[in-house]
């Protein structure tokens, strides 16, 4: 997928799409990365504190072991998601996906699948593919892991943008399906959901729930990155 992205697509900044080299020179400065002492659920820095888990988390239950975001989802990087995701950028999906291997990387986890959180139908044809999956399919070639579209959306949920936490999850729940056929080759895996962007927790929890419902030893969650939603 890699190389036929390249071949079709002049190499740009993934942040603002400007001709030459990923990240240049102009957003190298604007991005921050998330570094330092982190939430040991969501992965969002908490500072010095003696407590493991944000505020956020401490109120949750999520299903997934932890979440390993790469940026905050403003400035430049939400430029350049949006770039990716609305404006056809594809060969985006090649330089977030190496950065999301590195933070997988660095927290050293053993996983024997790759999954990604679907899209509905009429998104899909809205836009021609699933961002997560290009995400999913490009880190699971760095990391020589098998990517398998395990889940599928049903029923119609809203646009999340202007939805409350309690709203976000009420939408969700019940509209992740395991599709059929994968009930046995996922029992006892550990597997790495992929997607772009983590609010408030509440599309990776309910593919979460339904992946250890199904028998998934284990969950964690690669995405470029964390928004400051309520938290």
């Amino acid at each position: 997928m890699e190389k036929l992205i390249e071949f079709f697509f002049p190499p740009r900044c993934a942040f603002c799409g400007k001709l030459g080299k990923s990240p240049c020179e102009d957003c190298k400065k604007n991005i921050r990365f998330i570094s330092g002492n982190a939430c040991q659920k969501c992965g969002i820095p908490i500072g010095d504190t003696a407590l493991p888990f944000c505020p956020s988390c401490l109120r949750e239950n999520f299903a997934f072991e932890r979440v390993f975001p790469v940026f905050y989802y403003e400035g430049v990087v939400r430029k350049g998601v949006h770039l990716f995701k609305y404006r056809g950028f594809y060969q985006n999906a090649i330089t977030f996906s190496r950065l999301m291997v590195k933070k997988i990387l660095e927290a050293n986890i053993n996983a024997d699948i790759i999954t990604f959180v679907p899209t509905s139908r009429d998104r899909y044809l809205q836009r021609g593919f699933n961002h997560s999956f290009l995400l999913a399919k490009n880190i699971g070639k760095i990391l020589k892991i098998p990517t398998i579209d395990l889940l599928t959306r049903v029923g119609y949920t809203k646009p999340f943008y202007n939805l409350s936490r309690q709203e976000r999850q009420r939408e969700i729940k019940g509209k992740i399906k395991l599709k059929k056929g994968y009930e046995n080759i996922i029992k006892g895996k550990k597997v790495i959901l992929v997607d772009d962007i983590f609010t408030t927790g509440a599309t990776a929890n309910e593919c979460s729930t339904v992946l250890l419902e199904n028998g998934v030893k284990c969950v964690f969650v690669s995405v470029l990155a964390i928004t400051k939603f309520t938290r």
